[in-house]
């Protein structure tokens, strides 16, 4: 019985040993373990939204183009009445007020007046000179009396006036905030809705644009377009012109911001 004995627990114990060897861990062993993917987290949850605001506000800057066009025989006369005009003309738009470094020449040419009614042959039968300055008006109330003076001391054509505003930054980076301010307000009732919440904020993308809308440009369509927050802002010192004065109309201020938000 003792040698049965023994045969079994020697037997016993091989097969305790054999079990051991099996699962020790080989090289090959802990790299399949390594290898082995992390429990793979849930799909991010996320709402596209965007916001815009639009800011209106009275320009307070104005320039205006003014031209003087002369005709003469020969360019020498042409070009001296045609300078004639222009000094009286700076001197009425100086006379309102206007400082020396808000006038500035634009164009100045000379170009002969051709007839070609003998026989298909050119003629020379005078010369044009065309002048033009660019005023520019820090005080937008003076647009009328710079007009009419210019126009009583000689000039010939208005070519053009374009009113801005000097606070374009500011203004363009207050409607940003309004923008996004309107983007996240509008995230969080969409999650709400569904009985949810919103989280970080994943990306963010901006476009700002501004036009005038006015008597002076009248393809104002963005104008009635649809927007989230609307503001009319008054311009520091910017004056309330009286029925029978020029119309300012408005710089229109727009931005839109499109946000992508975490949903929880």
């Amino acid at each position: 019985m003792k040698n049965v004995s023994s045969i079994l627990t020697v037997v016993v114990g091989v097969f305790a040993a054999l079990a051991l060897w099996s699962v020790r861990p080989t090289p090959s062993n802990v790299a399949m373990a390594q290898a082995q993917p992390a429990s793979t987290p849930p799909p991010l949850r996320t709402m596209h939204t965007s916001g815009t605001a639009v800011i209106r506000v009275q320009p307070d800057k104005a320039t205006v183009r003014l031209g003087v066009q002369t005709f003469g025989m020969t360019p020498r006369e042409s070009q001296a009445q045609n300078a004639r005009i222009v000094e009286a003309v700076l001197r009425a738009i100086r006379d309102q007020d206007i400082p020396a470094q808000d006038i500035a020449t634009d164009h100045f040419a000379v170009r002969p007046e051709q007839d070609y009614k003998q026989y298909g042959e050119r003629k020379i039968v005078g010369y044009w000179t065309d002048n033009a300055v660019v005023v520019t008006l820090r005080q937008v109330d003076k647009l009328g009396d710079v007009l009419t003076a210019a126009l009583e001391a000689g000039a010939t054509t208005v070519d053009d006036v374009t009113f801005t505003t000097t606070r374009s930054r500011e203004l363009r980076d207050q409607a940003r905030a309004m923008a996004i301010k309107a983007a996240m307000e509008k995230a969080r009732d969409l999650a709400g809705a569904v009985n949810l919440t919103t989280g970080e904020v994943q990306s963010v993308s901006e476009n700002s644009w501004s036009y005038y809308y006015g008597m002076w440009n009248s393809r104002g369509q963005w104008a009635n377009q649809q927007q989230n927050v609307m503001q009319v802002a008054s311009s520091p010192g910017a004056p309330q012109l009286d029925d029978g004065e020029f119309s300012l109309g408005q710089i229109v201020v727009q931005a839109q911001v499109d946000l992508t938000v975490a949903l929880k």
